[in-house]
């Protein structure tokens, strides 16, 4: 098994995309400021982790790639929203859903992380009561981004620059068109149960105990050493982000300034994605958590506990990915496909 390099946190691994994260980010500013003007704030939160979720963590380049990335992830999107609110007030069945939807991830590239982060972001923007009534808000956040693709596309072929690169969405079938039940999925879904398992445990009133579920969904990727080198992105990322978040969670800036901040870091975010994924794991947290919330605030220490929490999931990935499998006497796979 090839072993972890600290060059690995910042080694270009793709080309950046400015313009397309530009495009993202005006339209995130659109769907987070304009419910206010509507007289309906509090739909922004929905419409924007909609949004976010849909987007993130990267769109392919070509036409058909996005057109299935896009409408597998709304799926998604929509589906981890309608389990939400199905699952709302009942903590088994929800955890019960997120190990679901975090193994159908797994065995679907293509859908990722996205289900198994809806099913458990949303349950905490409704607050875990039944919200049908915010439904249509992640559907539409979730419809913003095809457009704001476009758009981007539009602008690229007027540039002059007819063609982009290609980029091919990840195959999700075997050669014989059935689904790959790879290990992955399995560890996976076992990290994900012990996650929702120990969050419960935790203290009720402690705010952001679901960053634990997150932070392990977002971690383990099919290769072991992937696995290892996203662990120290993240902790190292999120060291910074959880001081970013601080300062802007605890400055009581106005409501305006708080959303170009989470544009401007969004914008960031996707344009060096990727790049490589510790840029996002640096800008990514701070607007998860003003969008999560807006247009409430979090207290200011939430980045820190969201920071704890992360070192919380590293445990557990360690454990599943790395100690059982050692004690086991066998190695995890070593190749595969990183999807986060």
């Amino acid at each position: 098994m090839s072993r972890f390099h600290p060059a690995e946190l910042l080694r270009p691994v793709g080309r950046s995309r400015w313009g397309m994260a530009v495009v993202l980010g005006v339209a995130l500013a659109a769907v987070l400021a304009l419910p206010g003007f509507g007289g309906h704030p509090q739909l922004a939160s929905a419409i924007g982790l909609g949004f976010v979720l849909t987007a993130v963590p990267t769109l392919p380049l070509s036409f058909r790639a996005a057109a299935i990335t896009i409408t597998t992830r709304g799926a998604g999107v929509i589906g981890g929203a309608i389990v939400a609110v199905l699952t709302s007030g009942h903590p088994v069945a929800l955890g019960l859903a997120t190990v679901v939807a975090a193994v159908i991830g797994a065995l679907r590239p293509t859908l990722g992380p996205t289900a198994a982060l809806a099913v458990v972001l949303i349950a905490v923007d409704t607050g875990n009561t039944a919200q049908w009534s915010q439904m249509p808000a992640y559907v539409v956040g979730a419809a913003v981004v095809p457009v704001a693709w476009l758009c981007w596309r539009a602008t690229v072929m007027l540039a002059g620059k007819g063609s982009v690169a290609s980029s091919r969405a990840p195959q999700d079938v075997g050669a014989d068109g059935s689904p790959r039940l790879e290990p992955h999925a399995l560890r996976v879904g076992a990290a994900v149960a012990l996650a929702v398992t120990i969050s419960a445990c935790l203290p009720a009133d402690l705010l952001g105990a679901h960053w634990l579920v997150t932070c392990v969904v977002l971690t383990i990727q099919p290769a072991a050493v992937q696995t290892g080198v996203r662990l120290v992105q993240r902790l190292s990322g999120n060291a910074v982000g959880a001081l970013v978040a601080a300062g802007l969670l605890g400055a009581d800036l106005p409501g305006l300034v708080v959303i170009w901040a989470a544009v401007v870091l969004f914008v960031v975010a996707m344009a060096l994605r990727p790049v490589n994924y510790t840029w996002w794991a640096v800008t990514g947290p701070p607007v998860l958590l003003i969008i999560s919330e807006y247009p409430g605030r979090f207290p200011w220490y939430e980045g820190g506990v969201r920071l704890a929490m992360n070192l919380l999931g590293a445990a557990v990935v360690v454990l599943v990915v790395f100690a059982v499998p050692a004690l086991m006497g066998r190695v995890a796979p070593t190749s595969g496909r990183n999807i986060g």
